[in-house]
């Protein structure tokens, strides 16, 4: 406990002295929207990287906090986080834009709903949590809260904005069956095969055995008297269980076959197939429910992109973006 409170004191130091920025500093604004050094600072969360850095890499952490050039990499990670940070701004400004922006209080819901699934599955209370947040030196409960509610925020926003552009996306029947029609091979059962098979430990014991099936007796009696469990495999399909070697020769063979002595797989294999059951096209009122659902997400997937794509895009071009965070 010692070593990480001196690490964590370290990590504090080395980033403070970095910046020596009040956390009430604007690093951004976004269409008028401010974003302070604090709400970046709360986002990178480098106190934790460097804590999970050093627990991995100590040689690595000592270069990233002790050198010029370490700082450096720190603080143009930080810069990156902002450009995303500014994204997110960006993406919820452009909810709002068409009425698809979450309220707070749909938003805070959520964050409490996913935080208390997420303290009864860890089995602890808020207040051991806030615990383990502030012995970390990553914030209290109230900081974490604030961390979820903007990650939930962008995630609510960019949901409602998808129903939204996508509500009136629509398949017809007709265009669903002509979409079967085309793909008809898709909405098949494979070819099935119920067969016996054999494993065998040497290619004269498999002859052996092959003369007596052949002589007549049965596939049954001659696996229980080897010991065979399992000899029956019923509607397999090609690819199934076996390798590509032995499924060659089933496929190739007509109902009645015996096939072998095989040498594969460090044993000899004898088959004999019983039944093919032919590949069947299932009907189309059985996989319409399907095809539409198939058809329609990827519509609106379309339609969504194409709106991105163009209205977001312009949006964002045509955004006041101001970045004060630079790094030398």
């Amino acid at each position: 406990m010692k070593k990480l409170f001196l690490l964590v004191l370290l990590v504090i130091s080395v980033f403070s002295f970095s910046e020596q920025l009040p956390a009430t500093s604007t690093v951004a604004i976004v269409n008028e929207e401010v974003i302070t050094l604090e709400t970046l600072n709360s986002v990178a969360d480098v106190q934790k990287l460097m804590v999970s850095i050093s627990q991995i890499d100590q040689t690595f952490f000592n270069i990233l906090s002790n050198t010029e050039e370490g700082i450096k990499v720190i603080l143009r990670y930080k810069r990156a986080i902002l450009e995303q940070l500014v994204d997110k701004y960006l993406i919820v400004q452009f909810a709002e834009k068409y009425n698809a922006r979450p309220s707070d209080e749909e938003v805070k819901q959520l964050v409490d709903e996913q935080l208390s699934n997420y303290l009864r599955d860890q089995g602890i209370d808020e207040e051991t949590f806030n615990f383990y947040l502030e012995y970390a030196n990553m914030g209290s409960l109230e900081d974490f809260k604030k961390r979820m509610y903007l990650n939930t925020l962008v995630n609510l926003s960019i949901e409602n904005l998808y129903k939204a552009v996508t509500k009136d996306a629509t398949i017809t029947v007709s265009e669903a069956r002509d979409y079967y029609e085309k793909n008809i091979d898709k909405y098949a059962t494979p070819t099935q095969y119920d067969l016996y098979l054999l494993k065998l430990s040497s290619d004269s014991v498999a002859r052996d055995v092959k003369n007596r099936i052949s002589g007549g007796e049965s596939f049954e009696k001659v696996a229980k008297e080897l010991g065979i469990d399992k000899y029956f495999y019923e509607g397999l399909s090609e690819g199934e269980e076996l390798s590509q070697k032995l499924w060659m020769y089933i496929k190739n063979a007509p109902e009645g076959a015996i096939l072998g002595p095989i040498d594969d797989k460090n044993g000899f294999y004898l088959f004999k197939i019983l039944k093919i059951i032919p590949m069947r096209s299932k009907p189309f009122e059985e996989v319409k429910h399907d095809i539409i659902e198939e058809m329609l997400s990827s519509k609106k997937s379309t339609i969504w992109s194409e709106f991105i794509d163009k209205e977001f895009k312009k949006f964002k071009e045509e955004s006041d973006v101001k970045i004060y965070y630079e790094v030398k």
